[in-house]
């Protein structure tokens, strides 16, 4: 009689762990994974948008200040094309990549002549990965679009393609 006592206590004590384990899963699920998954890939999208912004600042310091803003051109148009139709694919890009193009003055070398920088602003809004339904509030990456600006400078190859 004892032995049986024993036993159904000790199955009982054993099938708690079993009912806790699906809402525990639950709350491991929506409060860490997703957001944790939503974050990386905030980190990914940020990333491949750096990508983009250092091919076109690349592409300008090859060009005549014509031809980089040009509308139609290689580093309005055709890299972003590019990188939409590629990496891109994996940013949930809303609308099209916004580019500014600057211009300034560099230092002055030894035999007179001044350097020039040209900087390329880039602006891509995105989407998060999973949408979480937050009801209070809207934070960019997890319920809301995530808007990156970029910038980065590089020195002109032929200083006389600047203004």
């Amino acid at each position: 009689m004892d032995k049986v006592k024993l036993r159904k206590q000790t199955r009982k004590a054993r099938g708690n762990s079993i009912v806790e384990f699906a809402p525990a899963l639950s709350i491991l699920l929506i409060c860490f994974f997703f957001p944790l998954l939503d974050m990386l890939t905030v980190l990914v999208s940020y990333g491949l948008c750096m990508v983009l912004n250092y091919n076109q600042v690349h592409e300008a310091s090859l060009l005549q200040k014509i031809d980089t803003e040009n509308p139609a051109g290689v580093v309005r148009k055709g890299i972003p094309d590019q990188w939409l139709s590629g990496m891109g694919h994996l940013v949930k890009v809303q609308g099209y990549p916004q580019t500014e193009i600057f211009y300034r003055d560099g230092q002055t070398g030894p035999d007179k002549v001044t350097d020039r920088i040209v900087m390329v602003k880039t602006t891509v809004v995105g989407s998060p990965f999973l949408t979480i339904p937050l009801p209070v509030v809207n934070v960019p990456g997890l319920n809301g679009p995530m808007t990156f600006q970029l910038s980065s400078e590089r020195q002109m190859e032929n200083p006389d393609y600047a203004p």
